[in-house]
């Protein structure tokens, strides 16, 4: 006989809440879409990220298709590389959406930091798959760095993740001489394709620097409850890495690996946050796939007495977050 309550519990972690999870994200991008617009002014070394896209319901699709393909690359992920405990999750995922999907400047526009997100998840596929491997990872570094650097033309945040991805093939026990050599040109090849056919002209670019986007916005209003609902997420997901944190060490070594990456993530995420404010905004949808990752994680290794109502009450308090900045805009 199935234990009281297993059944929702069964049903948070399943492909309908999780194809539910994507249907709201729809509603509230269209409910929200004429109230809420992205600032963002940061530039890369050639263009501006946000001039890809000038129509706003244009936009708005883009933005909710490519939070999907994210859910579902994060689910994807899980099952080849199973960094959550169990192949079979999918409320990490649903999670993920919905944060996304209540918090307005993230779902009704495309912005940078939509691209950084799938750009991010992308790269974890092929950083991922080079675990362990004794020949043929440079072939996955260069590719990882050259997406990176590609991306850099568009916006200085994509700079930001080398480093970072440095840091990730070196849990991956890959990073040599000839992962160094591939770092490198990984690096040069957009810069190289892009000078050295005319695409661009040298006389065009331009140093990245931080953006003020909201240095002229208001305190209060919107800017105040984006900055309520990304300081309670930060909050949320420190801890739920540190309830997770025993639990992980008992995992296998490449598993390990997989999971000091998404707490490095968040490391830098909340560290870009603070120094980068006036732009927060571009970390927030990485800062919802890292709570929700973490999230998973706990909700697989919790009994289902408590994995229950502390479901309920995320969603709700997701559900009354959008109505408030609703009610704000």
């Amino acid at each position: 006989m199935a234990k009281k309550g297993s059944y929702i519990v069964d049903y948070f972690n399943n492909r309908g809440f999780f194809g539910l999870a994507i249907l709201l994200l729809v509603v509230f991008s269209i409910i929200a879409s004429g109230n809420f617009m992205v600032p963002q002014r940061g530039y890369g070394t050639f263009h501006n990220l946000a001039t890809w896209i000038s129509s706003s319901d244009t936009s708005c699709f883009v933005a909710v298709l490519c939070n999907v393909i994210t859910g579902v690359l994060l689910v994807t992920l899980n099952i080849m590389f199973r960094y959550i405990k169990t192949y079979n999750c999918f409320v990490f995922a649903a999670i993920f959406v919905l944060l996304q999907g209540v918090n307005p400047f993230l779902s009704t526009r495309f912005y940078a930091g939509t691209a950084l997100c799938l750009v991010v998840v992308v790269s974890l596929f092929l950083m991922f798959d080079q675990y362990g491997k004794r020949s043929g990872a440079s072939q996955g570094i260069f590719l990882v760095m050259a997406l990176l650097s590609f991306f850099t033309l568009y916006h200085y945040v994509f700079f930001l993740l080398i480093p970072l991805y440095l840091l990730g093939f070196a849990y991956m026990r890959v990073l040599d001489v000839r992962g160094a050599f591939a770092v490198f040109f990984g690096i040069v090849t957009p810069y190289w394709i892009v000078l050295g056919t005319g695409l661009e002209p040298l006389s065009g670019f331009q140093e990245p620097h931080l953006s003020q986007v909201w240095s002229s916005a208001p305190m209060f209003g919107a800017k105040g409850w984006a900055i309520t609902i990304a300081v309670t997420t930060v909050a949320l997901t420190v801890l739920l890495t540190i309830a997770n944190f025993k639990t992980m060490l008992n995992y296998s070594v490449h598993v390990r690996a997989y999971n000091n990456f998404f707490v490095a993530l968040s490391a830098f995420v909340v560290l870009m946050m603070a120094i980068d404010y006036n732009d927060f905004l571009i970390y927030m949808p990485l800062l919802n796939m890292c709570f929700a990752i973490q999230y998973g994680h706990w909700y697989v290794i919790t009994p289902h007495e408590t994995r229950q109502p502390v479901t309920t009450w995320l969603l709700v308090a997701m559900l009354i977050a959008f109505i408030i900045a609703m009610v704000i805009a």
